[in-house]
């Protein structure tokens, strides 16, 4: 494991349809390991997390439960299979199909695509998955190699059409009820990859774009029918996150009201649509929920104040030494820019600590909400740890949640 130094410990969970089982732990020293899978443990897909958080720092290997896995992880460069069939033919097959795949687009895309190249690769393409499909018989890769299986064109094909019967065929090879590719991810995976992915030859404008992914998303709500409500659930959730990470906020939206509210209504999936919820309350855009306390006997409202483009909302607690830290600084940082006021609400058990350390920020705007971390701000806003920040425009619009006050800053300085 690389680099040695940062990594100290992996966890392995099995992968289920809709969630992930413990399994296994081993310490990490001088960046090697050796993890004991019980005899117990059912075989499949195997997450690996080295860090987190886990949805970010973790490999996938198959386990067979007859052979070992010898491996190699570095953070730059990827993961390495030295010892085990199963992986490394999963492996090596999705590797040599990639770079297959990624020459026949590159050559559609020229002006002139040569087709005697183009033929030359499909039928590279066609020998591969041949010869892997022989490779990984009765092994559990072959699950998956056999669902990768790319469409082909019989005869000669320009751009436009290959596009359109590429689409059409995407999911020919696909058992949707296999429950090794539903607990693996991978029937997830492949409809995020068809959903944001499947375009026409020619370039799209903004709107049109928006419409295509609709189409997709469609689509894909007919063809994964045979599968039960809790795993559409996660289909529908995974495609909402990728469309979240992606910026693609209405695409996002028409998934959440047209299919995910309802999936996850009716599969009592109520931890779900609290998290919808709270990312629709707290996303770009959207104005900032009221905050309300009191000053002098005065109520003080965060919709109220005027007069500056940029507010930056602050919660923080007078007994964090993160906030200690920080605030400070901010303060100090802030006094650069004029048109921005920061206004910091405690979050505090009592007010004579919240008075003494608040006295020491003049410049910001204090309020305090009782009952620290039962404040309704906690759930209200989702804050998990304090300070958190929140830039807001001059009508309470959400412009930016940055971690640390340094990105609150850097924010500050690209408006200038």
């Amino acid at each position: 494991m690389t680099p040695a130094e940062d990594l100290k410990w992996l966890i392995a969970y099995k992968l289920n349809s809709t969630d992930q089982s413990y399994i296994a732990d081993a310490a990490i020293k001088n960046g090697a390991f050796k993890l004991t899978i019980p005899n117990s443990a059912p075989t499949g897909m195997y997450r690996i997390v080295y860090a987190i958080p886990q949805e970010e720092f973790y490999f996938d290997v198959i386990y067979n439960g007859k052979e070992n896995i010898v491996l190699s992880f570095d953070m730059e460069e990827g993961l390495q299979i030295h010892s085990s069939k199963e992986n490394i033919i999963y492996h090596n097959y999705f590797k040599q199909t990639e770079e297959i795949e990624q020459e026949i687009r590159q050559q559609y895309a020229n002006n002139s695509p040569d087709v005697k190249i183009i033929n030359e690769l499909f039928k590279q393409l066609s020998e591969v998955q041949k010869s892997f499909e022989s490779q990984a018989k009765d092994l559990i890769s072959e699950r998956f190699i056999k669902a990768s299986r790319s469409y082909i064109p019989t005869s000669k094909e320009n751009v436009e059409n290959y596009q359109i019967n590429h689409k059409k065929h995407f999911f020919d090879a696909v058992d949707f009820k296999d429950p090794i590719l539903q607990e693996s991810g991978f029937l997830s995976k492949k409809i995020i990859n068809f959903v944001f992915n499947s375009f026409p030859a020619k370039s799209l404008a903004g709107d049109m774009v928006d419409l295509e992914l609709i189409e997709n998303i469609k689509f894909v709500s007919e063809i994964y029918e045979p599968l039960n409500a809790v795993y559409k659930t996660r289909i529908m959730e995974d495609l909402w996150n990728a469309a979240i990470k992606s910026n693609l906020h209405s695409t996002a939206t028409f998934i959440y009201e047209n299919y995910l509210r309802n999936l996850a209504l009716s599969t009592n999936n109520t931890d779900l649509i609290h998290k919808i919820d709270t990312h629709n309350r707290l996303k770009i855009g959207a104005v900032a929920p009221e905050v309300t306390w009191e000053t002098e006997g005065t109520t003080q409202k965060l919709s109220d104040f005027a007069g500056h483009q940029y507010y930056v909302l602050v919660f923080w607690s007078s007994e964090c030494s993160h906030c200690l830290n920080q605030l400070p600084k901010l303060q100090l940082a802030t006094e650069a820019f004029a048109n921005t006021k920061v206004v910091a609400i405690g979050l505090e058990d009592d007010k004579e600590n919240w008075k003494k350390e608040a006295a020491k920020l003049p410049n910001f705007i204090h309020g305090i909400s009782l009952g620290k971390w039962n404040s309704p701000y906690v759930i209200t806003y989702h804050v998990t740890h304090t300070p958190t920040y929140f830039v807001l425009d001059s009508e309470k619009r959400f412009v930016a949640k940055p971690d640390s006050y340094e990105e609150v800053v850097a924010f500050l300085n690209g408006k200038q």
